[in-house]
C-alpha cells in the first residue's frame, strides 16, 4: 500500500512540475512551450510512428476510462527529450460516437516502452 501511495505521489509531482513548466498545445495552434529549457521539436503528424503513438494514446484512454473514442487523425505533433526519454506532445482528432473532438495527449517513450502521461479534451 505504501509503495502504491509513493508511486502515485511521484507521478503527481511529475505532472505538476511538467504542467507548470509546459503549456499544452491547443487546437488553435502551439503556445510558447518550453520544458526545463528544452524547446519542442516539431514532428510530422503523418509520420507512422506519430500515428501509432496517437492510436496508443486513444486506446489507453479508452481502457482507463471505459470510453469509446475512435482515432481520426493527428493534427499537430512535437517532441521534447529529457535524458534518454522522449515525450511526444500530440493534438489528436477522435470521434466520440458521431462527434469529432480534439484531444491533447502526451506519450513518454523510454526505449521500447511507452506510457500515456497526459490526455485531455482540447
Amino acid at each position: 500500500m505504501a509503495s502504491i501511495s509513493h508511486s502515485l505521489l511521484l507521478v503527481l509531482t511529475f505532472l505538476v512540475a511538467v504542467s507548470t513548466l509546459f503549456e499544452i498545445p491547443t487546437a488553435l495552434g502551439w503556445r510558447k512551450a518550453e520544458v526545463s529549457g528544452n524547446d519542442l521539436t516539431p514532428a510530422d503528424p503523418k509520420d507512422p510512428k506519430v500515428v501509432e503513438l496517437a492510436k496508443f494514446a486513444i486506446n489507453e484512454q479508452n481502457k482507463e476510462f471505459k470510453t469509446n473514442l475512435k482515432f481520426d487523425h493527428v493534427s499537430k505533433a512535437a517532441t521534447f527529450q529529457v535524458v534518454q526519454k522522449t515525450t511526444y506532445v500530440l493534438i489528436i482528432f477522435a470521434r466520440d460516437g458521431s462527434i469529432l473532438g480534439t484531444y491533447d495527449a502526451q506519450v513518454l517513450l523510454n526505449g521500447n516502452s511507452k506510457k500515456l502521461v497526459a490526455f485531455s479534451k482540447g
